[in-house]
Parts: C-alpha cells; sequence; structure tokens
C-alpha cells in the first residue's frame, strides 16, 4: 500500500524555495577582522575564529593584519565578505579600500554597545555578543 504523505516542500514549494534562498545567503561569510590591539580589536578576532570553528561549513576567518589574499580567494569563491572593524579606526576596513575591494557587510563592534578599553578588557559575554551579530546579519 502506497502513502499519500506529502513532505513539507511538496506542500509549500513556494516555501521550501525562501528557505532554501536565505539558506544560500546565510553561507559562505568570510569574516574579516580587524585584529588591533585594544580589547575591541582583540575580540573581533576571537569573534570570527570562535564562529569559524563552530560553523565552519558558513563562516571563515581572516586577520586584517595578514593581508587581504584570503579575501581575495574567499571573493572568487562567491563568499560574501564581512568587515568586522573593532573601533572607529576600521582597521579591516582600510586595508580592503588599499587593495580596492570593497565588502559585502560592514560591522562594528563599538556599535554593539562594547566600549573600548585596555586590551586585557576581552571577556567572553563580549565575544558572544559579536558572534550573535554577525549571525543576525
Amino acid at each position: 500500500m502506497g502513502s499519500a504523505r506529502m513532505t513539507n516542500n511538496e506542500l509549500m514549494p513556494d516555501r521550501a524555495k525562501e528557505k532554501e534562498s536565505t539558506v544560500g545567503r546565510r553561507k559562505n561569510i568570510l569574516i574579516f577582522a580587524c585584529s588591533g590591539l585594544s580589547n575591541t580589536g582583540k575580540l573581533t578576532m576571537q569573534a570570527a575564529s570562535t564562529l569559524a570553528f563552530r560553523r565552519p561549513d558558513m563562516y571563515r576567518a581572516a586577520a586584517a593584519h595578514k593581508g587581504v589574499d584570503m579575501v581575495e580567494d574567499a571573493a572568487s569563491e562567491g563568499f560574501r565578505i564581512l568587515a568586522l572593524d573593532g573601533c572607529t579606526d576600521r582597521c579591516a576596513t582600510k586595508k580592503l579600500d588599499e587593495a580596492g575591494l570593497k565588502a559585502d557587510l560592514y560591522m562594528l563592534v563599538t556599535e554593539l554597545g562594547i566600549e573600548k578599553t585596555r586590551p586585557s578588557d576581552v571577556k567572553p559575554e563580549y565575544v558572544e555578543k559579536i558572534i550573535r551579530a554577525i549571525r543576525d546579519t
């Protein structure tokens, strides 16, 4: 006896396509992190590295101080580029500009309510706050 059950994709094909396209937009993000000496600079790289470790299928991390080679490679592979700046100095964005590259997305850690202070002010809850903000982009 055959089953007359239909999958969600068969019942709502437009919804399935919407979900696929949403997933497609959220995939493949290279986080180009500032990695400066202040707490906000350190937080950018910690958040980027943590997210790339947790979700390697969706994210890669690159440190701005190492140059833009990884950005160029990721862009050629279809990755979207997120410039993750720690403060208004915008080190990651400046590195991209110098190389004639543009990020698809921008994020400034100090706009998330994290104050730029001493280099040792790197708290796990700040890292998680940045990760949540990146995931919401």
